[in-house]
C-alpha cells in the first residue's frame, strides 16, 4: 500500500489513503485485494498508471507496468567525494515502447532478485531528453498482470560488444560485497584501452582476468557496453570470455595543452611537486583521502587531484608517470585541473637505479626518515635512529636509498661549532 501512496502523498495523509483503500475493499464485497484497491484510489485521485510511450511527458513521479527484458550487472563506483556507490540498469518494455530503469545503491544490489520475462510495477522519476525513456526507480515490485512485448535490441544505452580487443592498463584487487538477499558477491575494477579510447571495465567474475598482467593485450567476448555521462563503460560476467591477443595495442596519449573542461584524457609526463594525502570524512561518514600534485609535459603544467585509494600511491617529485581516463574540471581558482577517481589509472614508470655514496645526518621528513647531505637528501628504505651522522653506500631509485653499507660516524665537533657560529652571525 505504501508503494501506491507515494503517488498521492501530496494530496492526502497516509491514514486517509488507507481509509479509502479499506472502503474500496468493503464496497467490492472483499473481492479486491489491497493492492488493486490502492490502484483504484490512485486512479480516482487523477494519478493513473501511464504507458511507456507517455513517460517523456511526465514531469514528476510516474507509475507504470512493464516486462523485464534484460538485467545489467550492478557496478560499483566512487563519487567525487570518495564515497562508494552501486548502480544497475534494467531494460523493460510494454506494447508502446522500451525504457531503461536506473537503480542506485541498495536497489541496485537487489537486481539479482529480478528475472527477465516477469512483469513489474515501477514507481520512478523519468529523466527529460532522449528517445528512450530513462527512469530513476523509487520503488519496484512484481505485478500479477500480462504484457505482450517482443524483446528487440532497440535500447541504445546497452549493447553487447561481440569482440572487444584492448590492452589492460591497470587492475585492482577483488572486492567482496553482499547482495540484498544476503548472498556474497565478488568483483574487481580494471582500466582498459585501445585505439578508440580508455574505458572502465568491471568484472563481476574476477576469475576472468586471473593471470592477465597490466600491459598485456586481450580479447573479450560478451562484454556489456553502456554509454554513461562520463563515457563508455564495460562489464563482464560469467558468460563472457577473455583470451590473449596476438597484436600490440596502441593507446593515444594527450598533451597538457589539450586538456579542456569536461573531457577525458590520458597523459604521460613528470611529477613537478606533490602534497601529502589528506584524510576527510565523506557525507556518508566514511573516511577517504585526497591528494594534490602538479604534473608537466613538454606543453605545460597542470594541477592534478587524486581521490580515494589512489591518493595512497607513493609519489616523488621527478617521478615519470602516466595517467589514464582523467577528467578535466574547472578549479576554484578558475583554471583547469585533472581529477583521477574511479575509472582512472595512475602508473609510475620504471626508473633506473643509481649507485651512490653519501655522508650525512639522519633526519625525519614528511615522507619518512632520510639522509640529508646538505646538497642532496634521500629517503631511507628502512628506519635507522634519527640524529646520527652516517656514511653509506647503496642504490637510489625514485629518491629512495637502499644501503648496502652503513657506518655510524662520530660528529666533528669543530665543524659543528663553525656551522653554529655562521648560523648565529646570520641572525
Amino acid at each position: 500500500m505504501k508503494f501506491h501512496y507515494r503517488l498521492v502523498d501530496d494530496l492526502l495523509t497516509e491514514d486517509e489513503f488507507e481509509r479509502r483503500v479499506e472502503e474500496k475493499v468493503i464496497e467490492s464485497g472483499d473481492l479486491l485485494d489491497e493492492q488493486t484497491a490502492a490502484m483504484l484510489v490512485v486512479r480516482d485521485l487523477g494519478r493513473a498508471h501511464v504507458r511507456i510511450r507517455d513517460l517523456t511527458a511526465v514531469t514528476s513521479l510516474a507509475c507504470f507496468f512493464a516486462k523485464v527484458l534484460s538485467i545489467g550487472e550492478p557496478r560499483e563506483f566512487e563519487r567525487p567525494d570518495g564515497t562508494k556507490g552501486l548502480v544497475a540498469s534494467v531494460r523493460v518494455g510494454d506494447e508502446t515502447g522500451r525504457a531503461r530503469l536506473t537503480l542506485w545503491d541498495e536497489k541496485a544490489a537487489a537486481v539479482s532478485e529480478l528475472e527477465a520475462g516477469v512483469v513489474v510495477e515501477i514507481l520512478g522519476r523519468p529523466k527529460s531528453g532522449g528517445t528512450t525513456p530513462d527512469v530513476t526507480v523509487v520503488a519496484i515490485q512484481e505485478a500479477a498482470c500480462e504484457i505482450t512485448c517482443e524483446d528487440t535490441p532497440d535500447d541504445p544505452g546497452t549493447t553487447v560488444a561481440d569482440v572487444l580487443e584492448v590492452r589492460l592498463i591497470s587492475v585492482g584487487e577483488p572486492r567482496t560485497f553482499t547482495r540484498r538477499n544476503g548472498s556474497p558477491g565478488e568483483m574487481l575494477e580494471a582500466v582498459v584501452g585501445n585505439e578508440k579510447g580508455v574505458f572502465r571495465l568491471v568484472a563481476w567474475a574476477p576469475a576472468l582476468l586471473r593471470g592477465v598482467e597490466p600491459g598485456e593485450s586481450i580479447v573479450i567476448k560478451g562484454a556489456l557496453a553502456r554509454d554513461n555521462d562520463w563515457g563508455v563503460e564495460y562489464s563482464v560476467g560469467e558468460t563472457a570470455s577473455v583470451a590473449p591477443s596476438g597484436r600490440q595495442i596502441n593507446i593515444t596519449m594527450n598533451r597538457v595543452a589539450e586538456v579542456e573542461e569536461g573531457g577525458s584524457y590520458s597523459l604521460s609526463g613528470t611529477v613537478v611537486s606533490v602534497q601529502h594525502a589528506r584524510t576527510f570524512t565523506t557525507r556518508s561518514g566514511r573516511s577517504s583521502k585526497v591528494r594534490n600534485l602538479v604534473f608537466a609535459d613538454e606543453t605545460g603544467e597542470i594541477p592534478v587531484v587524486i581521490w580515494g585509494e589512489k591518493a595512497d600511491e607513493r609519489l616523488m617529485p621527478g617521478d615519470r608517470i602516466e595517467v589514464y581516463n582523467a577528467v578535466g574540471r574547472r578549479a576554484r581558482s578558475g583554471g583547469i585541473e585533472l581529477h583521477l577517481s574511479w575509472g582512472s589509472a595512475l602508473l609510475i614508470l620504471e626508473h633506473e637505479e643509481e649507485i651512490v655514496e653519501i655522508e650525512g645526518t639522519v633526519i625525519p621528513v614528511g615522507e619518512g626518515i632520510s639522509i640529508d647531505a646538505g646538497n642532496s637528501c634521500y629517503l631511507l628504505e628502512r628506519v635507522i635512529p634519527i640524529g646520527h651522522l652516517v656514511r653509506a653506500r647503496g642504490t637510489v631509485q625514485r629518491g629512495v636509498f637502499r644501503p648496502d653499507f652503513l657506518e655510524y660516524m662520530q660528529p666533528d665537533l669543530g665543524s659543528l661549532k663553525r656551522r653554529l657560529d655562521r648560523f648565529n652571525q646570520k641572525i
